[in-house]
């Protein structure tokens, strides 16, 4: 038998104030989310939610010809997936007509566009920006909008609404329809975007899956419902003629701010400080496009689900966690910057929402590291007297009931998640979105301490500026009889 020593003693002790300061850390952190729960559920379980579904379907369901809409594809070293985008999704409406924006350095993007222009030449307009890339994603939105003003002009066509998509999207057939039924009524729509189906053993995959199933059935409405602004996801989302021009006049000009990183998330507050009227829609169609499972083909689902757009969010660590460290930079570290925090309770609430991704990721993965002490200090406590005796440190009173209180904020937390991600995707991938956010903490610890390096160290001491981080695409093939 060895003798209880101090430094024993001090890990211990330190252990339980790291329980303490984190416990209380996550408590706060969680406030948020246990709002916009109970804010969600009074509104479903009211009628709130179901009676705008209904208005909103009925305005789609307006009988008449397609208004026409100019879809803008940024480009940047998209060679192996732009023709299948273009090829895949330019079928859907003789009036819609997509413009493709690639750099003068990037004759690959190129080329691929030309091909997939050359067969639909009335859909499909490959647009080459003035600058090298990569710059960013609002740059050479800026430069499509640019060329679609000139087009209008040689083709005596004025387009009625401003469509965003990526070049790994794939478009429900009846988006265009929608937008159209809807573009006349509000200035900014914006539609769910949903992962493809992933193996259950994908976790990294897996982790866009259910967030933003979650974010996209429940998050974006009550924000709609509280403050008025529907945050713009980058794709699947259609601006008014109005609506461009408004912004054109704001900024002298250019539509998107082009050193942004997540341009799409400043445009929605700028459509909400010009008095214009957004839209988040959830309109139930009567099938859906997804990837079964044994299947590598997308294919028409015959399954009633929202209209939205889907795509392969990354299925590698890291190229999950330099994507995310993207958005912690453009809406943690420059909205801050830019945006404020807002003048209403709500609208505060909802930019912390926004902003604490830049620590979440880091307090949650310190606590799983403390758990782990904490279930090794029990086993060691089982073998060995001193352990046992240092242990008792941790049945403080105070602390068991932050124990408690975290515990029943994990299980409501891990219950929401389950819930939305099997409305979309089966009760087989409900279940394993509990073990998928353990692990997304974990991409979201590596792209918090990535985006904190870049913002800190290249931009702010080295002066770096910021740019467009490229995210690798893949996009299915498709099943001609199927979509």
């Amino acid at each position: 038998m060895y003798d209880l020593t101090d430094a024993t003693v001090a890990y211990v002790d330190a252990l339980v104030g790291g329980f303490f300061v984190f416990s209380i850390a996550i408590i706060l952190y969680s406030l948020d989310d246990v709002f916009v729960d109970v804010a969600y559920w009074i509104m479903r379980f009211s009628g709130t939610f179901r009676t705008e579904e209904s208005r909103f379907s009925e305005l789609t369901r307006l009988q008449g010809p397609l208004r026409p809409l100019a879809v803008m594809v940024p480009a940047w070293r998209e060679e192996a997936v732009i023709y299948e985008m273009l090829s895949t999704n330019a079928v859907h409406s003789a009036t819609t007509v997509f413009f493709v924006g690639a750099y003068p350095n990037d004759q690959a993007t190129q080329q691929e566009a030309l091909r997939a222009a050359a067969e639909r030449p009335q859909n499909i307009h490959l647009v080459v920006g003035p600058h090298n890339g990569p710059t960013t994603k609002a740059d050479c939105l800026n430069a499509i909008i640019a060329e679609i003003g000139e087009y209008e002009k040689a083709s005596n066509i004025k387009f009625e609404g401003y469509v965003l998509h990526d070049a790994e999207d794939v478009i429900h057939p009846l988006e265009s329809a929608l937008f159209s039924g809807l573009v006349g009524q509000f200035d900014f729509i914006q539609i769910p975007v949903y992962s493809f189906s992933r193996s259950l053993l994908q976790m990294t995959a897996g982790t866009y899956m259910d967030e933003f199933a979650e974010f996209h059935n429940k998050d974006l409405l009550v924000r709609q419902r509280l403050t008025g602004v529907v945050p713009c996801a980058g794709v699947a989302a259609c601006f008014s003629r109005r609506a461009i021009e408004a912004l054109k006049s704001r900024r002298r000009g250019e539509v998107f701010d082009p050193i942004a990183l997540t341009e799409d998330y400043d445009v929605a507050f700028a459509i909400n400080a010009l008095g214009l009227k957004s839209a988040f829609i959830l309109n139930k169609a009567p099938y859906t496009l997804d990837i079964p499972r044994g299947s590598d083909e997308l294919q028409r689902i015959d399954r009633p689900l929202a209209i939205a757009a889907r795509e392969n969010f990354p299925s590698d660590y890291r190229a999950a966690y330099r994507q995310r460290a993207r958005w912690l930079l453009g809406i943690g570290f420059q909205g801050s910057s830019k945006l404020g925090w807002g003048t209403t309770l709500f609208e505060k609430i909802f930019f912390l929402r926004d902003r604490k991704g830049i620590l979440s990721g880091i307090i949650a993965v310190i606590a799983y590291f403390l758990v782990f002490n904490a279930v090794a200090i029990i086993i060691l406590g089982k073998l060995s007297e001193e352990w046992l005796i240092a242990g008792y440190a941790m049945l403080n009173p105070t602390l068991r009931l932050l124990f408690l209180i975290n515990m029943i904020l994990l299980v409501n937390r891990l219950a929401q998640r389950m819930i939305f991600t099997t409305s979309i995707y089966g009760l087989g991938q409900g279940l394993m979105a509990a073990p998928r956010i353990v692990f997304s903490n974990f991409i979201n610890f590596s792209a918090a301490l990535r985006a904190l390096y870049i913002f800190i160290w290249r931009h702010k001491m080295r002066r770096a500026p910021l740019s467009w981080d490229k995210t690798s695409h893949t996009i299915p093939g498709h099943k001609a009889s199927g979509a």
